[in-house]
């Protein structure tokens, strides 16, 4: 028996932030091989383009959406094009994410809001749009923090305080809509 034996989410719908390259496009591609049919979203359609092709190469559906996905509308709007488009939404993976590597003297309170906005607020306001759907299958939310929301490192107070506050904003929404 392999771990895809274990882990089958056939028939399911997944959004993956972030999808075009890296941890998201992995992602993206690990639920269509699990059974999974896959709502992309990331700036840079080319790449999108390239990991549904493997999505579809697996015998999945997959849903290109080019957004900025900065812009909390467009983020939260994920969650209607995946029920529009593939007819129920299960999982959520927030991946969308990050900021540069900056020394604290030249991070500016605006770039600390950047980052908490990007790291948090898409993921808060995706997962809210979600939630309907998700609770009628008994759905999951998958947040992808970093090591740097748990330890230190120069350069990196912009990043890592949102990757902290990202793991804590985990915890809390699961206290909340705990049975």
């Amino acid at each position: 028996m392999s771990v895809l034996d274990r882990f089958r989410l056939d028939g399911q719908v997944a959004i993956v932030t972030g999808a075009g390259r890296g941890i998201g496009a992995a992602s993206a591609l690990a639920l269509a091989e699990a059974g999974c049919d896959v709502v992309l979203s990331a700036r840079t359609e080319d790449q999108l383009r390239d990991v549904a092709a493997g999505i579809e190469a697996l015998g999945r559906r997959a849903v290109i959406v080019q957004a900025d996905l900065s812009d909390l509308d467009a983020t939260a709007g994920l969650a209607h094009k995946a029920v529009e488009a593939l007819g129920r939404l299960d999982v959520v993976v927030n991946n969308v994410g990050g900021s540069m590597p900056r020394e604290f003297h030249k991070t500016s309170t605006r770039l600390l809001e950047e980052a908490f906005h990007f790291n948090v607020s898409t993921a808060h306001a995706l997962t809210r749009a979600a939630l309907p759907h998700l609770l009628v299958n008994g759905g999951s939310v998958v947040n992808i923090s970093s090591v740097m929301g748990r330890v230190s490192g120069r350069g990196f107070v912009a990043y890592g305080t949102a990757k902290a506050a990202l793991a804590h904003w985990t915890r809390l929404p699961a206290a909340d809509l705990a049975p």
